[in-house]
């Protein structure tokens, strides 16, 4: 039903769910792709002790192109945030298969689905992709 999705899925879905998506751990790199079960992250999870995590940026809020500066600051204030929360995290990335864009992020280890929603609607994200043990990452819609 058309009414149940949200704008932000319909212009975005696409570019979202065919983006890569890494994160730099201190084993080396690991890629994340949506609907894909992943070895690496489900052993990422157990060595932090957690059973779920999510990928989040503050870059573009709201999906719009906003300067480098502005991104730099938000992402820098998204980072204060997690420490804050006192919850491991890890440097990452998302680029769209082409190469025209990316944006740095964290994967947040630890954090709860209800947490990671109101920090996504805090940086007025648009979705932020959903990990848990044993399942294979999916996007979570915001708006």
């Amino acid at each position: 039903m058309l009414n149940k999705i949200s704008v932000s899925e319909m212009t975005y879905g696409e570019t979202y769910r065919n983006a890569k998506y890494s994160v730099t751990t201190p084993s080396g790199y690991v890629g994340i792709q949506i609907g894909v079960p992943n070895n690496e992250l489900d052993a990422l999870l157990a060595k932090d002790g957690v059973n779920e995590a999510c990928l989040m940026t503050a870059f573009n809020p709201l999906g719009q192109k906003v300067d480098d500066n502005i991104n730099a600051r938000a992402n820098q204030a998204l980072e204060s945030s997690i420490q804050a929360m006192s919850l491991p995290y890890y440097l990452g990335l998302g680029q769209d298969p082409k190469g025209d864009w990316q944006e740095e992020s964290y994967l947040i280890m630890g954090i709860d689905i209800d947490g990671a929603k109101q920090l996504g609607s805090q940086y007025q994200q648009n979705a932020f992709v959903w990990i848990a043990k044993l399942s294979a990452p999916e996007l979570v819609w915001l708006r």
